[in-house]
């Protein structure tokens, strides 16, 4: 049995289903009835509600499990009690292999979030324990909270244009992990960097205009949109006018549907003020200096081929979301 700690988010869904794919066991830990059901049609084999700080919610999930994969969610700040509990849980319970979802870069210090998984990372290795760390890089995922901005040929992200950041398909992500939870004893003690392809925002517009056949613009929102969503008036207001006169009204639908979604992008009202702060506080380090990728040659030696590019992730996204609505 393995288990997977928020099995219910970005990687935790593709992950449970990778997983069952290739006929391994998967208990789901969510954290409530919603979740759970979403870890069900997902395939997941049992399903745990809980909190992850709970120590009795994370012992009834760990119980019985022979590996665990744990991701924490981004809004969760505090890591370190949390990795502390674990150990011990998986120390007591004789889990056989530990995989940690971390992130690339953990040594940027300016950033609360990497520096968590840095601290968590570190008392992993100090536990004694059989673990595996996997460092994704920047998701190529995030930018569709802002897809129905992108139908209407804008592409606005709280951070510049030109900031270059390094990515990965969260797919490929949990393929990786998922290669890594089948083989545990070859991969015990290492540490991979999950990086496909840089680019800046203008790049990924460009690419967006290719497969769209329309053309897409990258515009930059200040940081703090993220927590004050009027912040972005300034910028997005001109950008939605002109969006209307080159398509002649069409993009409205989109453009109405995009305000709505991206104003509680990830459920960010409902966060801690901390959490909000420290995710401001990663868009303002990215506006100016980006996120450089890790290590290119662990990510095509998990999967045994070449990573998704960002074109291929527009296409298949594209054809997905074309053909659902």
């Amino acid at each position: 049995m393995i288990l997977v700690t928020s099995a219910a988010g970005g990687v935790g869904r593709p992950l449970v289903r990778s997983l069952r794919a290739r006929g391994l066991d998967v208990r789901a830990f969510v954290k409530d009835d919603a979740q759970a059901q979403l870890s069900r049609d997902d395939g997941a084999t049992e399903v745990v509600v809980g909190d992850l700080r709970s120590r009795a919610d994370l012992d009834r999930a760990v119980t019985g499990a022979k590996q665990v994969y744990h991701a924490a969610p981004t809004q969760l700040i505090d890591e370190v009690p949390i990795a502390h509990t674990l150990v011990e849980l998986c120390t007591a319970r004789d889990v056989q292999h530990l995989g940690f979802h971390s992130v690339i870069h953990p040594d940027i210090d300016a950033l609360v979030h990497h520096h968590q998984k840095l601290l968590v990372e570190r008392v992993l290795r100090d536990s004694g324990l059989p673990v595996t760390i996997l460092r994704p890089s920047h998701y190529m995922q995030n930018y569709l909270e802002f897809w129905e901005f992108i139908l209407a040929g804008l592409m606005p992200y709280p951070v510049s244009p030109t900031s270059v950041m390094g990515m990965v398909d969260v797919e490929d992500v949990a393929e990786a992990a998922a290669t890594v939870l089948s083989a545990p004893d070859e991969h015990v003690g290492k540490t991979y960097d999950l990086s496909a392809q840089a680019l800046d925002r203008n790049e990924m517009a460009q690419v967006w205009s290719r497969v769209l056949g329309h053309p897409v613009a990258a515009i930059r929102l200040p940081p703090n949109t993220v927590d004050n969503p009027l912040a972005a008036a300034p910028a997005l207001g001109p950008a939605v006018v002109r969006s209307l006169l080159n398509t002649k009204l069409n993009a409205l639908p989109h453009l109405v549907r995009g305000i709505r979604d991206s104003s509680n992008a990830r459920g960010i009202r409902s966060w801690p003020p901390e959490a909000r702060s420290a995710y401001v506080g990663m868009m303002t380090y990215y506006d100016s200096n980006g996120l450089p990728v890790g290590n290119m040659d662990d990510l095509p030696q998990l999967l045994g081929r070449t990573p998704t590019s960002y074109e291929d992730f527009a296409k298949r996204v594209a054809a997905t979301r074309k053909g659902s609505r």
